[in-house]
């Protein structure tokens, strides 16, 4: 196992926020908020580590390792916490060196995948980073509100399921080998900190040996 440090990197990185004054929880809104750096340099990246398209990373320790499936490479689950009935998920997919869609076209559908109470325009909440992590952008996206899960799957289209007050934090990574697609979604509660471990995960992702 092994603890990862975060630095830098973190300054870029947006979450949810605390609770409001009369003890409800106040509606998230991740452009209000930054995350604990303690407890993101405290996750313990002991899983299982995932190689391809020329990259490695380690999921934590904490996360229930369900496999990969067909162009599901790592698929992750944790919780429920708090008061959240469901659990979250991190899938990461990888469609081959020139497929997957372009990086502006798969950050438009994540941010159509969700929507703001009263029908308000998702990109006035939405938070857009990019970053770097062993010299390779690291594009993500992030938001708050009610997730229309497609029924065919998270990279499919067709009927979908809304799931309210969820949380979205999708990233794509420019993989020396063809991008990378890693997708958290779930309840508001147990996605922010599945969110603080992703953060980590991500953060310490790296060129495999043969792509160095």
């Amino acid at each position: 196992m092994k603890t990862i440090m975060i630095a830098a990197v973190l300054s870029a990185v947006l979450f949810f926020g605390g609770c409001s004054s009369d003890g409800d929880a106040a509606k998230p809104d991740v452009k209000q908020a930054r995350p604990d750096a303690a407890a993101i340099a405290a996750v313990e990246l002991g899983g299982t580590p995932v190689s391809l398209a020329g990259i490695t990373f380690t999921p934590p320790t904490v996360w229930k390792d369900q496999g990969p499936s067909g162009m599901r490479k790592a698929d992750y689950t944790y919780g429920p916490t708090g008061n959240d009935t469901d659990s979250s998920t991190v899938t990461a997919f990888y469609f081959g060196p020139s497929s997957g869609g372009g990086i502006e076209a798969n950050i438009n559908r994540w941010i159509k995948q969700m929507t703001l109470p009263d029908g308000a325009d998702p990109e006035t909440a939405v938070s857009r980073e990019e970053s770097e992590v062993d010299g390779m952008k690291v594009h993500t996206v992030q938001l708050p509100g009610t997730y229309n899960a497609s029924m065919g799957g998270p990279m499919m289209g067709g009927n979908t399921q809304p799931k309210e007050d969820y949380f979205m934090s999708a990233v794509v990574l420019e993989a020396p080998e063809g991008n990378v697609f890693f997708k958290l979604t779930g309840p508001k509660e147990t996605a922010a900190e599945m969110n603080i471990a992703f953060q980590a995960m991500l953060a310490g992702i790296t060129k495999s040996d043969s792509s160095m």
